[in-house]
């Protein structure tokens, strides 16, 4: 291990929403994420104008976990849809940018096949993994 490598503990919670009966308030806990995705959500929530906040904290460096806080408008949809809306338009503007590099930078497209295979291969290995488990478990 390198002096700048850190090893993070896997999140306890992969996706919990907390927030009490008002659901147009919520604050949402997402596992193994970081300042990356909780600016990315928080910057694509606050271009709606049904949304009155949204924020994000880091509680710890060392906890693996983002909490995204989302108050919408009590004529706009409820903050679990708002953050919905906003993680499909986030990953729409990936696959856009990730488009464009590639057309621009044949080595990026490469980078891609390659990462598309070995993702596959996990895949395969995951649920592999998995069918052994519940084998095990019969």
């Amino acid at each position: 291990m390198s002096v700048n490598e850190v090893k993070l503990n896997k999140a306890a919670v992969e996706f919990e929403v907390k927030g009490g009966t008002n659901a147009h308030s919520r604050t949402f806990c997402i596992g193994d994420e970081d300042h990356t995705l909780g600016n990315s959500l928080r910057h694509i929530l606050m271009q709606h104008q049904g949304i009155d906040f949204a924020g994000y904290s880091v509680p710890h460096p060392s906890e693996p976990m983002v909490q995204i806080r989302v108050q919408t408008s009590p004529d706009y949809v409820p903050a679990t849809d708002a953050l919905q809306e906003a993680a499909e338009t986030l990953a729409d503007v990936c696959d856009i940018l990730l488009e464009r590099l590639e057309q621009e930078m044949p080595s990026v497209a490469e980078d891609s096949k390659q990462r598309n295979i070995i993702l596959q291969e996990l895949d395969e290995d995951d649920e592999d993994e998995e069918e052994d488990e519940e084998m095990e478990d019969d």
